[in-house]
């Protein structure tokens, strides 16, 4: 921390160092001359083709004939004006710097003079004259003289007061100058800021089009997106038949996968795992991480599940062949097992709570069928509404509601059939 140079007011009323401010002109200045430099002799090229003519001058113009030298034109005068706003800064800090300065010697003047004062005080007050007026005399010379005495030591009490009050005064009067000097010079700082940013307004880019704008959107919420997406595939999974039905179930189970990536790879979602964890702070968040990291995990059993034991069926067929199987055989074997692996996923229905709802209650078919139906509905309508939340603060409040709808799909259907899909892939390697 720099030195306060003002050590008898007691703190820097007017921070700043001249000698910066005054580099940072000068390179600005620098800058704005090297880019009007430029600009002129861009704008000679362009406009005299006499000295340089063909394919090769063409070209060069082309290229420069266009939004470059408006740009450097808007960045010379935005340098220019800030270097002039900076030279104007530095000349009244140079000036509320001496203020200050004279302030601080005054300040120690009336410091030096508060303390002879107060010393002047504390020696009127044991003059012990003062204690005459305690003793009584007789009529007389006697008297008379006492009196004397005690008026001169009151007299020299009184005006050892007046002193200290005078010094102490003259004291908090240059304390307050400096305080009003400083509110001066924050005031001036701000206004410098402002102009500052002013003089930039040339040399900001141009408000980002849709497809800019549209991109980061997506970055910034591209968790929930891919939430939505695997959730959507999961759906269709069960609505399509077929080949379609088989790759919606790949398709989300490595959506799945990679919103789980998504959302691990947040410092937040870390952090709050990490309290939760280490310092139980079970928190609203926590439960909404841990919840969807779950959900994620629980999406990708039914893919990981086919590609598993399509891996496995191309693995065993290799060993068990008559001759050596090439690169490309394997992969096609691989693609046909999993695809034969996610239509078996698919058409088992795996659904045991649903399936001993359906038993229990003696139901029809129409029932089991909503049942399945029930949690990738939900899913669907939960992956949603997260999504719409994060861009709307009205729906904030509503993003528990969704975490504890989600934590029963988990405890009731999708953790249940995963376990099944787990102990089937399990078997298989086994």
């Amino acid at each position: 921390m720099a030195q306060n140079p003002y050590v008898h007011l007691g703190w820097n009323p007017v921070p700043g160092q001249p000698g910066e401010v005054e580099n940072l002109r000068t390179q600005l200045t620098k800058s704005a001359t090297a880019l009007q430099t430029a600009y002129q002799k861009i704008d000679k090229l362009l406009g005299e083709s006499s000295f340089w003519e063909g394919d090769a001058a063409v070209g060069f113009r082309e290229a420069l004939d266009g939004d470059l030298p408006k740009y450097m034109k808007d960045a010379h005068r935005s340098l220019t004006l800030a270097a002039g706003h900076l030279g104007t800064w530095h000349g009244g800090l140079t000036s509320r710097r001496e203020l200050a300065h004279k302030y601080d010697l005054e300040a120690a003047d009336h410091k030096g003079d508060l303390k002879a004062a107060n010393s002047r005080h504390e020696s009127a007050k044991q003059d012990p004259d003062l204690k005459l007026a305690d003793q009584t005399f007789t009529e007389g010379p006697e008297l008379e003289a006492a009196q004397a005495r005690l008026n001169a030591a009151t007299d020299r009490l009184n005006d050892a007061v007046t002193a200290v009050n005078n010094a102490q005064g003259a004291l908090d009067e240059v304390m307050r100058k400096a305080r009003e000097l400083e509110g001066t010079h924050e005031a001036e700082a701000r206004d410098l800021a402002t102009k500052l940013k002013d003089s930039t307004k040339d040399l900001a880019p141009e408000e980002p089009g849709w497809l800019s704008r549209a991109l980061s959107w997506i970055g910034d919420n591209l968790t929930s997106i891919l939430g939505v997406l695997a959730a959507v595939a999961g759906l269709l999974a069960l609505l399509c038949t077929g080949p379609f039905g088989i790759a919606f179930l790949l398709a989300a189970g490595a959506l799945s996968l990679a919103t789980m990536a998504s959302r691990l790879s947040d410092p937040k979602v870390r952090a709050s795992l990490k309290d939760g964890f280490t310092k139980g702070e079970f928190d609203a968040d926590f439960w909404e991480n841990s919840v969807g990291l779950v959900g994620d995990a629980l999406g990708a059993v039914p893919g990981i599940g086919a590609v598993s034991r399509g891996l496995n069926g191309a693995v065993q067929s290799t060993r068990f062949a008559s001759e050596a199987v090439t690169a490309g055989q394997f992969l096609g074997r691989f693609a046909d097992d999993t695809v034969t692996a996610a239509g078996r996923i698919m058409a088992s229905g795996a659904n045991p709570v649903g399936d001993l709802v359906v038993r229990a209650v003696g139901g029809s078919q129409g029932l089991k069928t909503a049942l399945d139906f029930a949690s990738p509905v939900a899913g669907v309508g939960t992956a949603g509404f997260g999504l719409a939340a994060d861009n709307i603060d009205a729906l904030k409040d509503g993003k528990g509601a969704t975490t504890a709808v989600d934590a029963g799909r988990a405890g009731l259907f999708d953790g249940p059939a995963a376990v099944g899909l787990v102990g089937d892939v399990a078997r298989v390697f086994g």
